[in-house]
């Protein structure tokens, strides 16, 4: 009879240990998803902040436009992801376009906004500063 205790012991104790468990994360607050892969974007933001660099604004804003179109494009599949993050993101961005669409853009303001940007997308959860 003892050994029958002794089996049943050491069953349910894995069993609760691993029930209990699996309870806590079930009922846990979700985690914020990601919003996937952003290195295009990424990537365009630095072509982008290179021709700035050498003062290439016209080209900078013809890329930055390469960027706007993926971003839009990629809008319905990212956005339900997290919508804060890509909020964070869009809001940066719409100020980076705005830098670099002035009629007499500054090389200085759209490097500080393409800089905001980076940072936004390397961080989605930080808004831009």
């Amino acid at each position: 009879m003892r050994q029958i205790f002794l089996a049943i012991a050491l069953i349910a104790a894995p069993v609760a240990a691993f029930t209990g468990f699996e309870f806590y994360t079930s009922t846990a607050p979700a985690k914020a998803a990601g919003l996937g892969n952003l290195s295009s974007f990424k990537t365009i933001i630095a072509d982008v902040q290179t021709l700035t660099s050498k003062g290439d604004l016209a080209g900078a804003a013809k890329r930055i436009t390469d960027y706007e179109t993926a971003w839009d494009q990629a809008e319905t599949a990212i956005r339900p992801l997290n919508q804060n993050d890509w909020n964070n993101i869009d809001a940066a961005s719409d100020a980076a376009l705005k830098a670099l669409r002035q009629s007499s853009p500054s090389a200085e303001k759209a490097n500080k906004t393409l800089a905001a940007l980076t940072a936004v997308l390397n961080n989605p959860a930080q808004p831009a500063q």
